[in-house]
C-alpha cells in the first residue's frame, strides 16, 4: 500500500489562508482585534483621515495654540484702543489748550477792561486830569492906552486859540505901575467875548470904561483861559 505523504505549506501560502479567514471574518472581527496601541504614534499620515471628521468631540480646543491670523486681531484691537485713547488724549489736551486761551484772552480782555476803568476813573465828565491842572490854566492880560480925564477906553484880552475864556475882569491903573485907581475911574461893562451864552464860545473878556479922574489913567482887561477839552 502506498503511503501518503503531506507536504508542508509555502509561505505565500500561508499568507493566502490568512488573508482568507480575515476577510471571512468581517469588519466586526477586525474592528474588534484592531485599537489605538497597535498603531505607531505618529505613523499615520493626515491623508488618512476622512475630511472635516474630526470635531470639537476628537478635538481638546484648550490645548490648540492661537490662530497667527487671531494674534493679529488681537493686536489690532490692541492698538485700535490704543489710538481711541491717544485721540482721546489729544483731544483732551486740545479742550485744555483752548481752555488755556481763552482763560489768557479772558484775562486780558479783564484786564483791558480793569485798566480802561482806571482810566476813565481818571476822569471827570469825560475831560482828563490835565484839563484840571493848574498848569493848564492861563490869565492873559491886555492893556489900553494912557487916556486923560473925561475920556473913555475899550480893552479885550482874547485866550490862546487852543483855549477858551471861563471868566474875566479888569480895572483902571496908574500908567507904570501896578496901583489901582479907587476914585473917579468907573468899569462900565466886564463881559465875556462874545457875551452869549455858552462858555465854549467864549474866547476872551472885555472891559470898557470912563476915566474920571484928574490924572491920565490906563485901563487893563483880564481874561481867565483854560483848555477848550476842559
Amino acid at each position: 500500500m502506498r503511503q501518503l505523504t503531506i507536504s508542508r505549506p509555502s509561505p505565500a501560502m500561508v499568507l493566502a489562508i490568512i488573508a482568507l479567514v480575515m476577510s471571512l471574518a468581517g469588519t466586526g472581527y477586525a474592528a474588534a482585534q484592531f485599537s489605538g496601541k497597535v498603531i505607531k504614534k505618529r505613523s499615520l499620515p493626515a491623508d488618512r483621515i476622512v475630511t472635516n471628521a474630526l470635531t470639537g468631540k476628537e478635538i481638546n480646543e484648550k490645548r490648540l495654540g492661537t490662530v497667527p491670523l487671531a494674534r493679529r486681531a488681537k493686536s489690532a484691537d490692541r492698538a485700535k484702543s490704543a489710538d481711541a485713547a491717544q485721540s482721546a488724549q489729544n483731544a483732551q489736551n486740545a479742550q485744555h489748550a483752548e481752555n488755556a486761551n481763552t482763560a489768557t484772552s479772558a484775562g486780558t480782555a479783564n484786564t483791558a477792561a480793569t485798566a480802561q476803568s482806571a482810566d476813565d476813573a481818571k476822569k471827570l465828565v469825560g475831560r482828563g486830569p490835565e484839563a484840571f491842572m493848574a498848569g493848564e490854566v492861563r490869565v492873559v492880560v491886555a492893556q489900553g492906552a494912557q487916556v486923560n480925564s473925561g475920556s473913555s477906553s475899550t480893552v479885550t484880552a482874547t485866550c490862546p486859540a487852543t483855549h477858551k475864556a471861563i471868566g474875566g475882569g479888569g480895572g483902571w491903573f496908574q500908567p507904570g505901575t501896578n496901583t489901582t485907581t479907587t476914585v473917579d475911574a468907573q468899569v462900565n461893562a466886564s463881559v465875556p467875548v462874545p457875551a452869549t451864552a455858552g462858555v465854549d464860545s467864549m474866547t476872551g473878556w472885555r472891559v470898557v470904561g470912563i476915566n474920571r479922574s484928574v490924572s491920565n489913567r490906563v485901563l487893563r482887561a483880564y481874561a481867565t483861559c483854560v483848555p477848550k477839552t476842559a
